[in-house]
């Protein structure tokens, strides 16, 4: 009974808890190096600075929190809009030891046992390693210039809560834990090729508007350079700089999604860009901000550009279309289509409420889509460009009997046209 007794405890939750507690908090420093290096070399590389290295560590720490969907306060003044770019590199980073621990554990306790383990084991010794560390960070952030606020340890669970969802909420894949599969199956038959294409549709419509953002950078690059030039920094202050823009090119593809979409967007309170002008205000000096239009009323033939998210759509619903098989029955496929394209529509609007916040007080104090209206004007041009195609393919579907019916029709009435003439020849 001794060795089934030590098989047992090998494959109870407790056992996997080390290795997550560990994974978690490693996946937490990778992350947080990300921002930490970049500081040291800024302070490094400006010999004229004051301050000691800790105080760039200090705010590097609160730039890693602002990276998780946090908020910070500086000196009185809230800084919220998340770069969505950095934020993506966390997650990714996470991913990967997530990942990794997950495969780790699946071998060593084996697939019967690997939904249990995973769901009491993996997944919250994960977080906790994770929020252990962020706990450490939060420490470092005291007495500097910039602090999160009293949620930011549990709010910054965002990542690795992320990580984990990438790694184990794969429906049709083997290796997922067993409660995983179990939820889609209480569904539609439909929902987990639905899942899969409807997360593709959100990364095709954040590809769409980080297109037009690097259109906007290349033919407006002379504007950028210009503003890029007047700062007097030294080469390491400016790599910073340039890196910090970069984080924000994530953000600026949210608001060109929006531009798309119809609603536009605002950098300053009072100003706009949308398809119908371009109002952009009085801006700060940011070299990205110099790819944003000049004043003036655009031609209405600009609203072509809300086909775009309409075409996408119906890209959507022609994937669903040759995943799936609904052997006719209609409203599973009305609701199938519906559902991959409203998906999309949700993830992307999710990751445009962390992308806007304010980045100090008055005039940017909201920076980005205005939620709401961006959120029903992508759903209705998405979720109806996808039910446009399903319309489209169930009106020739109709169509193609009738077509036959009067085809064969036409070919009986030719032969009987036919017999008759080679009667009276005869």
């Amino acid at each position: 009974m001794r060795p089934l007794a030590r098989e047992t405890a090998a494959t109870s939750p407790s056992s996997a808890f080390p290795s997550a507690l560990r994974a978690g908090a490693l996946a937490a420093v990778g992350t947080w190096t990300v921002v930490v290096l970049p500081a040291l070399v800024g302070w490094v590389a400006a010999p004229e600075s004051t301050v000691g290295w800790f105080s760039a560590v200090s705010v590097a720490s609160a730039i890693w929190f602002v990276g998780h969907g946090q908020s910070v306060g500086a000196g009185g003044v809230a800084i919220s809009m998340t770069p969505l770019l950095l934020l993506a590199v966390f997650v990714h980073i996470a991913f990967r030891w997530a990942r990794r621990l997950a495969e780790t554990e699946r071998l060593r306790v084996g697939a019967d046992d690997w939904s249990r383990v995973a769901g009491w084991g993996v997944v919250p010794g994960f977080l906790v390693g994770y929020g252990v560390a962020s706990a450490v960070f939060a420490l470092f952030t005291l007495g500097g210039p910039a602090t999160p606020g009293a949620a930011a340890v549990l709010g910054s669970l965002l990542v690795p809560l992320a990580a984990l969802g990438f790694v184990m909420v794969r429906p049709d894949d083997d290796s997922a834990p067993a409660f995983v599969r179990g939820w889609f199956r209480r569904g539609p038959t439909w929902l987990p090729s639905v899942w899969r294409i409807g997360w593709r549709g959100a990364g095709l419509l954040l590809g769409l508007g980080l297109a037009l953002v690097v259109v906007r950078v290349v033919l407006s690059w002379s504007e950028v350079a210009d503003i890029q030039g007047q700062y007097t920094a030294n080469l390491g202050a400016l790599a910073v700089i340039v890196l910090a823009q970069v984080a924000l090119v994530g953000n600026a593809a949210t608001w060109a999604l929006s531009f798309l979409a119809g609603p536009g967007f605002q950098i300053a309170l009072g100003s706009t860009v949308s398809p119908a002008a371009a109002q952009p205000g009085l801006l700060p000096l940011v070299p990205l901000f110099g790819a944003l239009p000049g004043a003036a009323d655009f031609p209405a033939t600009m609203y072509a550009v809300l086909l775009a998210p309409v075409v996408l759509g119906a890209w959507l619903g022609s994937r669903v279309d040759s995943a799936l098989e609904f052997f006719g029955n209609v409203r599973s496929r009305v609701a199938a289509t519906a559902t991959a394209a409203s998906l999309a529509v949700v993830v992307v609007v999710g990751i445009t409420a962390l992308g806007n916040g304010a980045v100090g007080v008055g005039r940017l104090a909201a920076v980005g889509p205005h939620l709401w209206t961006f959120a029903a004007a992508l759903l209705a041009e998405v979720v109806g460009g996808a039910l446009l195609w399903v319309g489209v393919l169930l009106l020739r579907e109709r169509l193609a009997p009738r077509r036959g019916r009067d085809g064969a029709g036409l070919s009986s009435d030719d032969g009987a046209r036919d017999d008759a003439e080679a009667s009276t020849s005869v």
